[in-house]
């Protein structure tokens, strides 16, 4: 059986004193946008680069998130309008921002009960995909942490113009890492870490699932979530990311400080979900912030980095394998056009972006 590699072209995205995480989408002609965090005089700031004829745009949203060590989210909806949401730095609330005509617009999400706006932790969002199926297609659906009520999971869904909000899991006092992701049939899942990392090897910090259960789509009540501990070996967890819009598949990769590994969680129809080691290390620099995604075949792949290097790894009929890609420093983030292309930002101190497109090897 022929194997094949991603075969990458690298270019400069922004040098303007670019901070080290990054969050890709692809837009609705396959063509990459990445939110990241740039440094400014008032402090750490919000920017969204475009890729569009070649040529990269840039525009600062206006937000100033709490800090680099969660990553903003990007998405779009059918209609090609970009969103983000991410951490306020003043406020520590979750912001929910979108790009209109006139520049960008941003909200606090009301985090408790849809009415109050408290502070949040862990934000990830993304723009339901729009399957022709009312009320939720084309929603913003964003996933946090709700700091004020003991650190419990919580989704909010943005319909008719209000926040709907659904406890996910209860407290769990945590705060290290969430992601949320739509698979192709638009069915949401959320995968965090339950529990507090303080640095023993003793104290777990298990990886948990969430999954939101079936309901009625003429009814648009909050929806209900089930939850499992998929991981409860992990004791000192760092992040995580979970693969969107694969079709019988989930992946979530994360990572654990202690052991110095990326771990892989996969599961199919049919079949036992497994939990693998994708990367390990013997030092503070890697494997580290790794990002999941699938390709249109329902390939599994992550990026990580790994002691100043972007690394990307493959999941084959024998295991994991990774490559090389290009020297970095700066979270990366990795996603799939429809077409097969890997689209892959990442920092340098300048934030590049990382083209591959599949060739024999």
């Amino acid at each position: 059986m022929t194997t094949h590699a991603l075969q990458f072209t690298l270019e400069a995205v922004d040098d303007s004193a670019v901070m080290g995480q990054s969050f890709l989408a692809v837009d609705g002609t396959g063509e990459p946008a990445v939110a990241y965090v740039i440094g400014t005089a008032a402090g750490a700031a919000v920017r969204v680069a475009r890729r569009q004829n070649g040529h990269w745009t840039h525009e600062n949203t206006g937000g100033f998130p709490a800090g680099d060590d969660v990553r903003i989210s990007l998405g779009f909806d059918s209609g090609g309008v970009p969103h983000i949401a991410y951490r306020d730095g003043d406020s520590g609330n979750a912001i929910f921002g979108t790009r209109r005509n006139d520049g960008w617009s941003l909200e606090a999400i009301p985090t408790q009960a849809g009415h109050i706006v408290r502070s949040a932790a862990d934000v990830s969002m993304q723009i339901e995909p729009n399957l022709n199926d009312p009320p939720f297609a084309d929603t913003p659906t964003v996933g946090y942490r709700d700091t004020f009520n003991g650190d419990s999971a919580a989704v909010a869904r943005k319909i008719g113009g209000s926040w709907q909000i659904s406890d996910v899991d209860a407290p769990s006092d945590a705060r290290t890492g969430l992601s949320l992701a739509f698979d192709s049939s638009a069915g949401l899942r959320l995968a965090y870490f339950q529990g507090f990392d303080d640095g023993s090897p003793v104290i777990p910090q298990p990886l948990k699932l969430a999954q939101e259960e079936v309901s009625d789509a003429a009814n648009p009540d909050p929806p209900t979530f089930v939850n499992d501990v998929i991981d409860p070996d992990m004791r000192a967890a760092e992040s995580v990311s979970m693969a969107r819009g694969l079709f019988s598949k989930a992946l979530v990769a994360y990572s654990d400080v202690r052991t110095r590994t990326v771990r892989a969680w996969s599961g199919s129809l049919g079949s036992e979900p497994r939990i693998e080691v994708v990367a390990e290390g013997d030092d503070a620099n890697g494997p580290r912030f790794p990002s999941a995604a699938g390709d249109p075949h329902q390939t599994l792949f992550i990026a990580y980095l790994d002691n100043g290097q972007v690394v990307l790894a493959r999941r084959g009929t024998s295991g994991w394998t990774s490559q090389p890609v290009a020297t970095g420093d700066g979270w990366p983030s990795l996603e799939f056009g429809k077409d097969g292309t890997a689209h892959l930002a990442y920092g340098t101190g300048t934030l590049m972006y990382a083209r591959g497109t599949l060739s024999p090897g």
